[in-house]
């Protein structure tokens, strides 16, 4: 039988997992990286629960999902104004990316991952509210 490969979606969501800059002793040895970050994931879940991730490492999550944002925005921006030179195009395609990342965090994440609500909130705003304000400045 094959062993089915992660597709794309998995090596976007486990990016900040790869890239952890912060070390951690794990058996005796200073990591980092993703054995760092599974060590830090542990420690909070064992300290918090299953699926809290406390403020330190939600922090350091928050800003892919900034990261994301902006560079939704930036290449929402380069296909529809560059290219096309339509206003109407970028408020399209910036509503169907809410709509998708919507999809994503209340829906796919809590079914894949068993995300909590709080955290589905969380990604949620880090990731549209930068979409709608650069919306919101880009149409007055």
């Amino acid at each position: 039988m094959k062993k089915k490969r992660p597709g794309l979606y998995h090596a976007f969501v486990i990016l900040p997992d790869r890239l952890y800059p912060f070390k951690t002793e794990v058996g005796g040895r200073w990591v980092r990286g993703i054995r760092s970050y599974s060590a830090a994931v542990a420690r909070y879940q064992r300290k918090y629960g299953l699926g809290r991730y406390g403020y330190r490492l939600a922090a350091y999550r928050q800003i892919f999902h900034l990261a994301g944002s902006l560079l939704v925005i930036y290449t929402a921006t380069f296909l529809t104004l560059d290219l096309a030179g339509s206003r109407a195009a970028l408020a399209v395609l910036l509503i169907f990316a809410t709509f998708l990342i919507s999809y994503q965090e209340f829906f796919f994440q809590r079914r894949q991952y068993r995300q909590h609500w709080g955290k589905a909130i969380t990604d949620w705003l880090f990731w549209c509210v930068p979409m709608g304000a650069y919306l919101f400045a880009l149409l007055r």
